[in-house]
């Protein structure tokens, strides 16, 4: 059976606002070991030992070794997948998942049609700096976190205080309607449900989608192997709930571009060691160079390791990019397509009936 394997680079913890890693990218990969241990022939040193792409970055020597592993045409778009999430932003459309869409969802609304959470998401992204001020609204969402992460008792407070410091702030009244949802304390009954840290954690939503990919790439089932990660060996009996039983086929569900393939076609999570898989290796190094290229792109700098990223083609490896963009619009979202399903609500159906089954 195939073996998916799988790496992060950019995990900072529950420091989300994290200035000096403001990305989370998750790489994956179906090498054979064969495989990989070539790949591995352009960074490997005299000297022998895991090649780390942290250390690699470090020396002209390493970066031009990298470049030459990048360049490998096996290196492509059908062997290797990328998630990129940019993790304030993801703060941001984890705002509009958790509170706005929760509250519309109660009075009949789908903020999920048409990418209405994602216009939202946007809107707020750009919108909040720039009518509330950076510092006021660094303090809004690092309260959210703080919120989610210790729940009501430690954080509710001030999470509200943050609020109205944030509308009282905004010099455009409009806006301040906007933050309703979000601000406004007699809501909190109606979207707070006990939430814990995975909520936001962005290696649980990325391996969810790699799953996906690999899904649809692959005609057969296959296991996936998870280098050593504490937020995906907690969520480790979720994803095998979401995995189909032996025989079971998955059907579509989602809507426009977004829709997906369910239950996933994984058969099993596991973790390993990356000294023991050169997999997990090759992961590390696409992982780590992707996540170098953000980071220089988001500063307007650039450097050869970033050049080449580029030019090679490394940003075709992925399908999930979770980043701010100007666009508030169905047609410039590409969220324009026929109606389908609401996935989340699809997913919530069939875990609830496999949870009922099993007892």
């Amino acid at each position: 059976m195939t073996t998916i394997y799988c790496d992060e680079a950019g995990n900072t913890g529950a420091n989300l606002l994290d200035p000096e890693q403001p990305f989370f990218i998750l790489a994956s990969n179906d090498f054979s070991e064969q495989e990989a241990t070539a790949l591995l022939d352009h960074v490997r040193s005299a000297q022998g030992g895991e090649p780390k792409f942290s250390t690699l970055r470090r020396r002209a020597e390493g970066i031009a070794r990298l470049i030459r592993f990048m360049s490998d045409p096996r290196l492509n778009k059908d062997r290797v997948c990328i998630s990129v999430f940019h993790k304030r932003y993801m703060i941001v459309t984890k705002l509009v998942d958790l509170i706005a869409e929760t509250l519309i969802h109660k009075i009949g609304g789908d903020l999920y049609e048409r990418g209405g959470n994602i216009a939202m998401s946007n809107l707020l992204y750009y919108c909040m700096p720039t009518f509330c001020g950076q510092a006021t609204t660094d303090t809004f969402l690092q309260a959210f976190v703080d919120l989610i992460r210790h729940g009501p008792e430690e954080a509710k407070d001030s999470f509200y205080e943050a609020g109205r410091r944030l509308v009282d702030a905004s010099v455009n009244e409009r806006f301040k309607e906007d933050l309703m949802y979000f601000t406004e304390p007699s809501l909190y009954d109606s979207w707070y449900h006990g939430f814990d840290w995975s909520h936001l954690d962005p290696a649980i939503p990325a391996l969810f989608h790699q799953i996906v990919v690999w899904g649809e790439r692959k005609p057969s089932r296959f296991h996936v192997l998870h280098d050593h990660s504490k937020p995906i060996l907690a969520s480790a009996d979720t994803f095998a709930m979401m995995m189909a039983g032996p025989g079971e086929e998955s059907n579509t569900i989602g809507t426009d571009r977004r829709k997906i393939t369910f239950p996933l076609r994984a058969t099993s999570l596991s973790q390993g060691d990356s000294t023991a898989y050169p997999q997990l290796q090759v992961a590390d190094l696409c992982a780590g160079a992707l996540n170098h290229f953000y980071k220089c792109h988001i500063t307007g700098q650039s450097d050869d390791l970033s050049k080449a990223v580029e030019a090679l083609g490394c940003l075709e490896w992925g399908s999930n990019f979770i980043l701010p963009q100007p666009h508030v619009t169905p047609e410039s979202l590409g969220t324009d397509g026929p109606i389908g399903s609401n996935s989340v609500e699809e997913m919530t159906k069939y875990l609830y009936s496999k949870k009922s089954s099993w007892h």
